[in-house]
């Protein structure tokens, strides 16, 4: 099986859910020989890698610049008519050259225009190979939901139950819709006995504990510091630094993609604001971090909080787990598909800052309930977050739809013979 995956997001341009699992992909398909081509933006020079079996195409037309216009953001007309029709041109061109089997496309309801799932969809039809919508997120628009529920999607995979549930409530037929988690490579992301990068590349002393939180601070053209958790964070951690001086935050902030430099900006400055309302000026610290070195900033932390309104999964427990470090989520979205209130973490409800407070405290100075969390997290993803088992297990589901496509084809020829 050849398989063809496309994705509005680059680990090369951004760090975030996706961009952590293209990264995935590509490790497992080159360490498993797997047959793939991977289509992905660039906004420099057009690159075409191959390695093995892998081929990786890097693609301006996959790279769209946004514009303000009567302060809403959007895509030239010009330039959206242009790069559409040469993706198209291209799908066209490439699904029948490199004999493609099977397309995985990445969050294309909300990482793309929608003349691009249309253009997909016409490509794999027009080629008649089957075509899978993977769901990172919910949707959240009218034109959403009609991207997901009215085109010609093969499959509808999505990253937990909880997004499965959503798509099903909103319109997404049962027979479509399965959950296959994110997965994480337990051989870069694994527990360090010494680990002092974090407080060095900090300059922190060597009693510090640090509660680390990472996550983005923008989604697409807005600041999702409330959604994300980060204001009620602040709120409890202002709780507990008075009396205890020996505790940092650090707030790991995914890096934004190139056009959206200026958002970020204007969010890093909202949550400055936020730190100076809450008094806790000195006591956090703001810190953009490479993918490369997250299983460093892991291991550097006493304990990871991340307790998000929603979410639809959480890349960044598994991360956090994987390394030893123990986890405090919120008991929303699909958080409670990773973590079991505790016996590998602490669920809470979100907007509570008096029980993280104390969550966070019982975490970092009860020494018996760090190491009993740390050692059921690791067995936690062992048992059922490794990047081999989950896409092994993914990959063996593209596998049998392809054998049921193929199926499907041999009896239309024997019925018209």
């Amino acid at each position: 099986m050849k398989i063809l995956i496309i994705s509005p997001e680059s680990p090369e341009i951004s760090v975030g859910g996706v961009e952590r699992d293209m990264k995935n992909l590509i490790d497992y398909c080159l360490r498993k020989n797997k047959e793939a081509v991977f289509l992905l933006p660039t906004n420099g020079k057009e690159t075409t890698e191959r390695n093995g079996n892998v081929l990786i195409l890097r693609k301006n037309f996959l790279y769209l610049n946004y514009k303000t216009v009567f302060n809403k953001k959007e895509v030239p007309e010009r330039e959206l008519r242009e790069k559409s029709k040469s993706f198209f041109v291209f799908l066209l061109n490439m699904l029948e050259e490199e004999k493609i089997d099977l397309v995985d496309s990445q969050n294309f309801y909300t990482g793309f225009p929608p003349i691009y799932s249309l253009v997909l969809n016409m490509a794999c039809f027009s080629k008649n190979i089957p075509l899978v919508l993977r769901c990172h997120s919910f949707t959240k628009t009218e034109m959403q939901k009609s991207i997901v529920n009215d085109l010609l999607w093969e499959k509808i995979v999505c990253v937990s139950k909880s997004v499965a549930g959503d798509m099903f409530n909103k319109g997404s037929s049962i027979n479509k819709l399965s959950t296959h988690y994110l997965g994480v490579n337990i051989t870069e992301f694994k527990p360090q006995a010494e680990s002092p990068w974090l407080k060095n590349n900090l300059r922190l002393g060597e009693k510090t504990k640090i509660v680390l939180h990472a996550s983005r601070i923008i989604s697409g053209r807005k600041d999702i510091l409330k959604e994300k958790g980060i204001t009620t964070l602040l709120e409890a951690f202002s709780q507990l630094a008075l009396k205890n001086q020996d505790l940092m935050l650090v707030i790991a902030m995914a890096k934004p993609p190139e056009k959206l430099t200026q958002e970020f900006s204007q969010a890093k400055d909202k949550l400055s604001g936020y730190i100076k309302l809450n008094n806790l000026e000195g006591r956090v610290l703001l810190k953009e971090f490479e993918l490369e070195e997250m299983p460093l900033v892991y291991n550097g932390a006493n304990i990871f909080v991340l307790a998000s309104e929603n979410e639809t999964f959480g890349q960044v427990y598994i991360e956090a787990m994987a390394c030893g470090t123990p986890v405090i989520g919120a008991n929303v979205g699909g958080i409670p598909e990773i973590i079991t209130d505790n016996y590998d973490g602490f669920l809470i409800p979100p907007n509570n800052s008096i029980l993280l407070a104390q969550k966070i405290e019982g975490l970092i100075y009860d020494e018996k309930t760090r190491k009993e969390f740390i050692k059921n997290g690791l067995k936690t993803i062992r048992r059922k977050f490794s990047i081999d088992r989950q896409l092994g297990i993914l990959f063996n589901y593209f596998e049998k739809i392809v054998a049921g496509r193929l199926i499907l084809f041999k009896a239309s020829l024997s019925a018209f013979s």
